[in-house]
């Protein structure tokens, strides 16, 4: 593990046993420090006076494991991003009460084991930031909670993680999954789509988006002409779209993650489908998405929590700020995934600084305030259930937005809002 000068700390995933520097860093005391220490413990005890808590004034340690090699590394490397930018900016203003924050970053390789490992062993930490995707966030929770350490998990959608589960520890920052691409169904049924083809990973996030997908369709009036799951990177994207086409779907929907989406949008070119609308999940979100496709981008629709034109205010930066530093560090906009992590961080300082006694961190307090908090991160609104709710911890403030790739008048492609109508800043294109 190495560190810099950011405070974040790097390395690979942590194995199951043995020593981590991160823990041992500490500087120890000069001897005659150390003698008064002894001699004022002493004298504590020789007047029958218990001493308070001993107090800290060393690094905050916040750890967080993010997919930055495996399936999920594409979205999962800008969620540490978003948590480095996050901690460097925090610190800069003096970290939390005076306390530099240190970020312990740990690449989980996309794998739910190697996560559930990483949490395990810093399990002492001060507090935790959750990984990359539904699966790997679940056991994430698990940890946080069987630890009793606070947990602001910014990057997964799947309810049953939270839905009646009364979560004691952890709180989800982005709008439940089934709500992802309702908006998609609204607006294609409100310009003529009839029926629809779902297609989905067989695995938790995505079937609950599907889920969401079905019941809009029932309240819109959208016969599902062909619903069908496939395994976990085994879809046949041209014959799963070469189905859609032959069941007549007006809307194609549904997906995975973002290499789904990249690779049922070629596909569709491919086979000659023209549907009315294209909308798939985790990818239209994505700069990349257009960078990769070119002109195949052209109104496929999807969903996003933020875009960087969305205007909105956190405890660390507004979106203006946030935006313009994410690019001078890297050179491009960020997505809802790097603007998530922020958010999270932010989150997280804030209810470190309203439980008060910055230099005795109390893990109760912390928590009490975050599933208290009510307010605006980078990312958008902030509120979930409170504790004693069955549901405690889920997110209830944020909504999602649907976006889509539309030509710019210049020959190129930007990426607009097209639902909700509070928010949309263009009608939707389509296909055909």
């Amino acid at each position: 593990m190495r560190n810099n000068s950011s405070s974040s700390s790097r390395s690979m995933p942590v194995p199951a046993t043995g020593g981590d520097p991160a823990f041992h860093s500490a500087p120890r005391l000069p001897v005659p420090g150390a003698f008064v220490a002894l001699f004022l413990v002493l004298a504590a005890g020789a007047c029958g006076e218990a001493l308070g808590p001993l107090v800290d004034t060393g690094p905050i340690r916040v750890v967080a494991s993010v997919s930055e090699t495996g399936r999920f590394a594409q979205l999962g490397t800008e969620v540490g991003q978003g948590y480095e930018l996050a901690v460097e900016m925090l610190n800069e203003r003096g970290g939390v009460g005076g306390r530099e924050v240190e970020l312990i970053l740990h690449d989980d390789q996309s794998d739910v084991q190697t996560s559930e490992n990483i949490y395990g062993r810093f399990a002492t930490s001060d507090a935790m930031l959750g990984p990359y995707s539904s699966p790997i966030t679940e056991i994430a929770v698990a940890v946080a909670e069987a630890s009793g350490v606070p947990m602001v998990a910014p990057m997964a959608a799947t309810p049953g993680i939270w839905a009646g589960r009364n979560r004691q520890w952890s709180v989800q920052m982005l709008n439940p999954g089934p709500t992802y691409l309702q908006g998609s169904v609204e607006v294609a049924a409100q310009n003529g789509a009839a029926s629809a083809a779902l297609v989905y990973e067989d695995s938790q996030f995505p079937e609950s988006v599907a889920e969401g997908i079905r019941e809009a369709a029932r309240t819109h009036g959208v016969a599902i002409v062909l619903d069908r799951s496939y395994p976990i990177g085994q879809a046949d994207h041209e014959a799963l779209v070469t189905a859609a086409m032959e069941a007549g779907a007006d809307l194609f929907i549904g997906g995975g993650y973002y290499d789904d989406a990249v690779a049922f949008t070629r596909a569709v070119h491919a086979v000659g489908y023209k549907p009315l609308m294209v909308s798939l999940n985790l990818g239209a979100a994505q700069t990349d998405f257009a960078n990769q496709l070119g002109d195949l981008a052209r109104c496929v629709a999807g969903n996003a929590a933020w875009l960087p034109t969305i205007r909105t205010s956190g405890f660390l930066a507004t979106s203006e700020e946030f935006v313009q530093r994410y690019r001078a560090a890297h050179g491009s906009d960020p997505s809802y995934y790097a603007a998530g992590a922020f958010g999270a961080v932010e989150l997280l300082a804030e209810a470190m600084i309203a439980a008060g006694g910055v230099e005795v961190l109390d893990r109760h307090s912390i928590r009490d305030r975050l599933f208290a908090l009510s307010r605006e991160t980078v990312l958008g609104p902030f509120g979930v259930y409170p504790l004693g709710d069955p549901n405690s911890g889920a997110q209830r403030a944020l909504k999602g937005l649907q976006v889509q790739w539309q030509d710019d008048g210049a020959g190129g492609l930007v990426r607009r809002i097209i639902h909700p109508s509070s928010a949309a800043d263009a009608d939707a294109c389509f296909l055909r």
